[in-house]
């Protein structure tokens, strides 16, 4: 039996690595970046558990952060279909992805991964309804996933759906704050959508104070904290 494990850590002291996020699962997870499209698989582990379906906990040694645990129950064969899934996906070629996803989400319709990959394999054809049905099964397996809802807030955004968005994006991070690429869109969303500068730069900080290497939101906090006479 193995597991999927998402964690989500985040270091608390050393400001010169203020933090990282890790996906870590067995099978992986495309993330889709929230303005260019593009995509990149998660490592692959593999972890013995009890677990009997998906569970969420919190960390208890001394970190912020979060791990979601599910027991995928693939057989070999599944197991190796989705792997082909990934390297179509990583080559563009989403139409097969998508054959092969929709067999495995048949075989085994517990697992998030799946839904969440084929959800981002419709959404980069164009076909945004099929997209939006296989989030909200990912999202019912695990309310408030964070990557599932990182690609459904985005979804809505494109749609003009911007209420929601936010309502998805903020219902995740209270759930998972440690998720950062939420408080980017959100961020994204407050700035260009909603016309709230205040919330915008919020969680822009958020994001930049761990990821310090996204030069791009640091020129749009100084752009929000000039706007907002904050320097």
């Amino acid at each position: 039996m193995q597991t999927m494990n998402i964690k989500i850590l985040r270091r608390l002291k050393k400001r010169t690595y203020p933090g990282f996020v890790l996906l870590v699962i067995v099978l992986a997870v495309f993330i889709g970046c929230a303005t260019d499209g593009k995509v990149k698989p998660a490592p692959i582990v593999q972890e013995p558990s009890l677990a009997i379906g998906p569970t969420v906990a919190r960390l208890e040694d001394g970190r912020q952060g979060f791990i979601i645990t599910e027991v995928p129950q693939m057989d070999e064969a599944s197991r190796k279909d989705f792997e082909r899934a990934i390297a179509m996906m990583k080559d563009q070629d989403y139409g097969q992805a998508i054959d092969i996803l929709e067999k495995i989400i048949e075989k085994s319709p517990g697992v998030t991964a799946p839904y969440i990959d084929i959800a981002i394999a419709y959404r980069l054809i164009g076909k945004s309804e099929k997209a939006e049905e296989h989030l909200k099964a990912a999202l019912q397996l695990v309310p408030d996933h964070p990557v599932a809802s990182n690609e459904y807030g985005l979804l809505c955004r494109k749609a003009g759906r911007f209420a929601d968005a936010r309502a998805i994006y903020e219902n995740a991070i209270a759930r998972f704050p440690g998720y950062y690429p939420l408080h980017r869109n959100l961020g994204i969303l407050c700035d260009l959508y909603l016309d709230d500068p205040a919330g915008a730069l919020e969680h822009y900080e958020i994001y930049s104070e761990a990821k310090s290497e996204d030069k791009q939101v640091k020129v749009w906090i100084a752009d929000l904290r000039a706007r907002l006479g904050r320097n």
